[in-house]
C-alpha cells in the first residue's frame, strides 16, 4: 500500500481508503467487522463515514468494528462529515442542511459518541451552505479543532470559488484553513478535479479524497443487463432507497447511449487486460497524481478483495493505457489556454 501526504499537511493516508456509506445495518455487524479487519490488514488506514448515513448508524457500525477489532487509534485516520441529519424523533430545524456554528459543534459531539471516539482526524463540511456566513463556518470548524475533537477540517462537494473563499477568510483572520475536498471523481465525472481545481492544487497544494470511483457501481458493468437484486439499486436499502440510487446512478448514465456504449468498450478492455472493470476503474482514479485518497466501499469481503487488486494493476499503468481509456468515453476536460505560449495548460493526469 502506498501512503500519500494529504494536501499541504504532514498526514499520511493510504492511497485506497474505505468509506462505509452502505455498512449501516446492525444485523450485518459480523460482515462489517470482517470488512474493516481485511481493509486494515491490507494497509488501509483511511476510514470515512458521515452523520448523514442512515442517521448516524454507519458511524456506529464503524466505531463498533474498530472497538471489536481493538485497532490502536493512532494507526487510523478516521473522518466524518457534517451538514445535516434528521434522526428519528421529530423535526429539528437546526439540523437540516446547515453549517451553523451550533450544528457543526453539536454534530461533531454526536458523531464522536456514535464512533465511540475522543476525536476524529478530519471533519468535513459535507456540502456548501450558502445561507450561513463563511466566517461562521470557518470559525465553527476552528472551534472543533481547538476543542481537540478533530485535527483538521475539510470540504466536501464544494466548488473552487467556495473553497478559495474559506481559505481567504481563514488566512485573513489567522484561522485554520480547510485541507482537502471530498468530491465525486471517476471516468465519467472529471471536470472538477482535472480542471476547476488546478489553481487550488498549484496555489495551496489542496488535498483530495475522492468518492464514487466506480460511479456507484456503473463502471463495474453489472448494470448493463438490468439491475441485480443484490445491488444497492436493487432493493430498498435503508436511506439508499431504490429511487434515490436509481435516479443518481442508473438514470443519469444508463439512459445515455454514449455512456452505455463506452461502458461496453471499457468492460472489453478490462477483460483484455485480465482484470475486472472495478479494478481498472479504481486504478485509473489512483493514477491521477492529484488524488491523495480514492475512497471505495464494499458490502462483502469479496468486493473489498476485488478493489485491493487495483493496487497491483496501478503499478503496471502507463501512458498508453491512459490514452486508450481516454478514447473510451472521450470526455477528458480541455485545459485553459496559457497565453504566454498560446498552448493549453498540461493535462493534470
Amino acid at each position: 500500500m502506498q501512503y500519500n501526504r494529504l494536501g499541504n499537511t504532514g498526514l499520511l493516508v493510504s492511497q485506497l481508503g474505505f468509506g462505509n456509506m452502505v455498512n449501516f445495518q446492525p444485523e450485518d455487524e459480523e460482515i462489517n467487522v470482517a470488512i474493516i479487519k481485511r481493509a486494515y490488514e491490507a494497509g488501509i488506514n483511511f476510514f470515512d463515514t458521515a452523520e448523514f448515513y442512515q442517521h448516524g448508524e454507519a458511524e456506529k457500525q464503524l466505531g463498533r468494528s474498530i472497538k471489536i477489532l481493538n485497532i490502536p487509534r493512532e494507526k487510523l485516520v478516521i473522518t466524518t462529515k457534517v451538514f445535516g441529519n434528521q434522526a428519528p424523533g421529530g423535526l429539528n430545524v437546526n439540523r437540516m442542511c446547515t453549517l451553523s456554528r451550533k450544528h457543526i459543534i453539536e454534530a461533531v459531539h454526536t458523531s464522536l459518541k456514535n464512533l465511540q471516539l475522543d476525536y476524529v482526524d478530519i471533519v468535513y463540511a459535507h456540502q456548501f451552505d450558502s445561507e450561513t456566513p463563511i466566517e461562521e463556518i470557518v470559525r465553527g470548524f476552528n472551534t472543533v479543532i481547538e476543542d481537540g475533537k478533530a485535527f483538521y477540517w475539510a470540504t466536501s462537494n464544494w466548488n473552487a470559488a467556495q473553497i478559495q473563499e474559506a481559505i481567504n477568510y481563514a488566512d485573513l483572520h489567522g484561522l485554520i484553513r480547510p485541507i482537502a475536498d471530498q468530491g465525486e471523481y471517476h471516468m465519467l465525472e472529471r471536470k472538477r478535479f482535472e480542471q476547476e481545481f488546478v489553481a487550488l492544487y498549484e496555489k495551496h497544494n489542496y488535498g483530495t479524497t475522492i468518492y464514487s470511483p466506480l460511479c456507484g457501481g456503473f463502471l463495474t458493468g453489472k448494470y448493463l443487463e438490468g439491475v441485480p437484486e443484490n445491488s444497492r439499486c436493487g432493493k430498498d436499502n435503508g436511506w439508499l432507497t431504490k429511487d434515490r440510487a436509481a435516479n443518481r446512478f442508473l438514470l443519469k448514465y444508463t439512459s445515455n447511449p454514449r455512456y452505455v456504449e463506452g461502458l461496453k468498450q471499457f468492460v472489453a478492455l478490462a477483460k483484455e487486460l485480465s482484470v475486472t472493470p472495478a479494478q481498472l476503474a479504481l486504478a485509473w482514479t489512483m493514477r491521477n497524481k492529484d488524488i491523495d485518497v480514492a475512497i471505495t466501499g464494499a458490502r462483502t469481503v469479496a468486493q473489498l478483495e476485488e478493489s485491493l487488486g487495483s493496487i497491483e494493476l496501478l503499478k503496471k499503468f502507463d501512458k498508453d493505457l491512459d490514452e486508450k481509456l481516454d478514447k473510451v468515453f472521450e470526455n477528458a476536460p480541455k485545459q485553459e489556454l496559457e497565453f504566454r505560449t498560446m498552448k493549453p495548460f498540461p493535462n493534470r493526469r
